[in-house]
């Protein structure tokens, strides 16, 4: 079941429930929960090419790139998909430790290591089109891009664990989209979005407790590649995350809101939960609200454990700050911050804080066009990743930057 017609029979059985004067409207509740649930569950199809990985004589994801790992939840594998620019095919290769295709500078030692979600792998560009690419040009020595599509801030941070065991940088620059914050909470990515992805499988996540100052880790909880069918099960789902906070607010909102008619316009996921238009605001700011503040609160709690590995490993630390369009547009219309507390929390940190909104608004102010039209050139769609240019202008943003912070300096700034 699709995320418009799980609303529109909650919305029903909620009336329902309230006409009839429902003795036990527990069991209801219980109905529409295991109905969302059971809506956003894998078939064993995907399931199986989650597991697989790269197949057939091309060696190609058949789950748009996309590949089960125990620990980190997915990580990505050669695919092909129809989603680049003016409706072009992107490609995407990665190295053998994971890093998408090195084109400038293959053969070197890399000192910068990059870590985040797509807007870091820059999905929807092909290889050499990437920031991380434009930067290595730029300045004349491999960058290592380690980003992962859809993974959350602890995902990305767990990943840059694992590889600079192995293979340590001098420079390590984490980064960090809106949306990254709420993923950290997410252990089933589905139950907030409502619906079935490639990538709809288990990752490692946090809870936190924001007025106990409790964060709390836990481990991916499918521990094989056999696991990922368990997903398939509705007595596993149902047992598993039935009691998910995630779901719980959800539910809260769709349950206290008006949904008694069509709802067909989803808010932008920088909400934290993806809110149709037509839902109650009240209700959906409250939850809202709270979601928000975990969510940077666990960022956070990540920010200081990553400061901690970098201060006992003898690295550097650069935290970056990317945004969808939609934000961004926001930003240049002069409209408050949603991580406001975030950025406040940041002031006065050891480290580095490159936020990509500084570049967009310094540029926007030479032009005359409005906000829309200044943006167009700059992201794929209404709601995609950054272009080739929206990516080249992001490298000459990192540039100026880095240049102040690098040492030695790249050898084209020497």
């Amino acid at each position: 079941m699709h995320r418009r017609d799980f609303l529109k029979a909650a919305a029903a059985a909620t009336i329902g429930i309230h006409a009839a004067g429902a003795d036990n409207p527990e069991t209801d509740e219980t109905k529409i929960a295991k109905e969302y649930l059971f809506s956003i569950m894998p078939s064993r199809e995907m399931a199986k090419n989650f597991i697989a990985g790269p197949q057939g004589p091309e060696s190609l994801s058949k789950d748009e790139g996309f590949m089960y790992d125990p620990q980190l939840g997915w990580v990505h594998c050669a695919a092909i998909r129809n989603h680049g620019v003016n409706n072009t095919k992107a490609f995407y290769n990665y190295e053998p430790d994971g890093a998408r295709m090195i084109v400038n500078c293959r053969g070197k030692t890399s000192r910068i290591h990059v870590y985040g979600n797509s807007f870091t792998q820059c999905i929807q560009v092909n290889d050499g089109e990437t920031w991380p690419e434009y930067l290595a040009a730029g300045f004349q020595e491999p960058i290592r891009n380690y980003g992962v599509g859809a993974y959350g801030v602890y995902q990305a941070y767990l990943r840059m664990l694992k590889v600079e065991t192995k293979n340590p940088a001098d420079y390590i620059i984490l980064n960090i989209w809106e949306d990254d914050h709420y993923r950290s909470l997410d252990a089933w990515r589905p139950i907030r979005f409502g619906k079935v992805l490639p990538y709809g499988f288990t990752q490692p996540y946090l809870r936190v407790d924001t007025q106990a100052n409790i964060c709390r880790k836990f481990e991916n909880p499918l521990k094989e590649s056999k696991d990922v069918y368990k997903l398939c099960d509705k007595d596993y789902v149902w047992q598993t995350y039935k009691d998910d906070p995630i779901l719980k607010s959800v539910l809260s909102i769709y349950r206290e809101g008006d949904v008694s008619r069509a709802l067909d316009k989803p808010a932008s996921v920088s909400v934290g939960i993806p809110v149709d238009e037509r839902v109650k605001r009240d209700i959906a700011e409250k939850v809202t609200e709270i979601h928000t503040k975990q969510a940077l609160y666990a960022s956070e709690n990540i920010l200081e454990w990553t400061e901690e590995f970098v201060k006992k490993t003898g690295r550097h630390f650069i935290l970056m700050l990317s945004y969808s369009r939609r934000s961004m547009a926001s930003e240049l219309a002069g409209k408050p911050r949603f991580d406001q507390s975030f950025m406040e929390w940041l002031k006065g940190k050891s480290y580095p804080v490159i936020d990509t909104r500084d570049a967009f608004t310094a540029d926007y102010k030479n032009s005359r066009l409005d906000i829309d039209a200044y943006l167009d050139p700059f992201y794929v769609g209404k709601t995609g990743h950054h272009t080739p240019l929206g990516n080249y202008f992001t490298s000459l943003f990192l540039i100026s930057r880095l240049t102040k912070i690098l040492d030695p300096l790249p050898l084209p700034y020497r």
